[in-house]
């Protein structure tokens, strides 16, 4: 009765996690990514939608937040090692473009929460 008691709570663990990761819970978190010299990292939200940003890192990066055609631009910070922010976005589908612009890899800490 025991173990049959831990996988459904392991199940009911796991569906709650890939619920808010897949199921348009607008949420992700990530520790650790490393980001390659002159890349970036994508992630999609969908608003409206008040976007707490929480992003830091071992060496300076860009964050921008913006239309997912990158027509609009709403939020932008460059040179920097932490981010600490909430963004309102409308109505719409956008971006969270994470860049290293620098020489090195870069690793990350991300948590982007949509509420």
């Amino acid at each position: 009765m025991r173990a049959s008691s831990t996988t459904l709570l392991a199940i009911l663990l796991v569906s709650a996690i890939l619920g808010g990761c897949l199921g348009g819970g607008n949420f992700v978190y990530s520790k650790g990514k490393v980001v390659k010299p002159g890349s970036e990292v994508v992630y999609p939200f969908k608003g409206p939608v008040t976007l707490n940003m929480d992003v830091s890192g071992n060496g300076p990066f860009t964050l921008l937040v913006v239309s997912s055609d990158g027509s609009k631009e709403i939020f932008k910070r460059t040179n920097v090692t932490r981010v600490k922010e909430k963004v309102e976005l409308p109505e719409g589908s956008w971006k969270v473009i994470i860049r290293n612009e620098g020489e090195s890899s870069l690793v990350l800490d991300i948590s982007l929460r949509g509420e």
